[in-house]
């Protein structure tokens, strides 16, 4: 009876484990149809928000800041490359804590000049 027990146990273990990464790696939703892409993600302005000098400047998904794809299977979902360009950023407003507004919107239009980002919003932000 305990092994039964054990076993149960483990296969539910197993299944919330399951749900768990599913849910924090969406990936691309099988019937996604959004092409906008809004480039300070909850992530990004979640750093924003603790940043010395740009606190309060921006939002998550900010209205200002958004981009077209050229297609579908440009941006559907939070892919892995809209996680790098998440991580990126992030991790320039840590090592950046007296950027300016001007510094911070540089380096978004040199993430989004660059050719792979163009070849998925060819318009930048």
């Amino acid at each position: 009876m305990a092994r039964v027990v054990d076993e149960a146990s483990q296969g539910a273990e197993e299944r919330v484990r399951a749900e768990t990464e599913a849910a924090s790696d969406p990936g691309e939703p099988p019937e996604c149809k959004g092409q906008k892409h809004h480039i300070i993600s909850k992530l990004i302005a979640k750093q924003l928000n603790t940043h010395p000098t740009l606190r309060g400047l921006y939002q998550a998904r900010d209205p200002r800041f958004v981009s077209r794809a050229v297609n579908e299977k440009a941006h559907c979902g939070y892919q892995s490359w809209h996680r790098q360009i998440d991580e990126e950023v992030v991790n320039w407003l840590l090592n950046f804590r007296r950027a300016t507004r001007e510094e911070f919107e540089a380096l978004l239009r040199e993430i989004y000049n660059r050719p792979a980002m163009r070849a998925r919003f060819p318009h930048g932000f």
